[in-house]
């Protein structure tokens, strides 16, 4: 996150992983044929219907899985507002 007036930046990182169990060659088909799966972040939707079943664990906030956590972003600005408080005290 960068505060574009003073350069000031603040970063983390977030991690989720996605575990699914075999899934048959039609489910895959049906999937590939859904022209909406191409508009998501790595081309897989973790609530598509097609998806649920085979879903075995998510590690993670699903938020993360789609792409962007809502708690680190969150974090990284209150960091933010912190470390702009630190500046202007000085």
């Amino acid at each position: 996150l960068t505060h574009l007036e003073s350069g000031t930046q603040v970063s983390g990182t977030d991690t989720a992983a996605i575990y699914f169990s075999a899934f048959p060659e039609e489910v895959l088909s049906e999937l590939l044929a859904d022209p909406f799966l191409l508009k998501c972040a790595g081309g897989l939707m973790v609530e598509h219907p097609l998806i649920q079943p085979y879903l075995e664990k998510i590690e993670g906030t699903q938020d993360s899985v789609m792409g962007l956590s809502k708690a680190l972003v969150s974090r990284l600005v209150g960091e933010m507002e912190e470390a702009l408080g630190e500046a202007a005290a000085r």
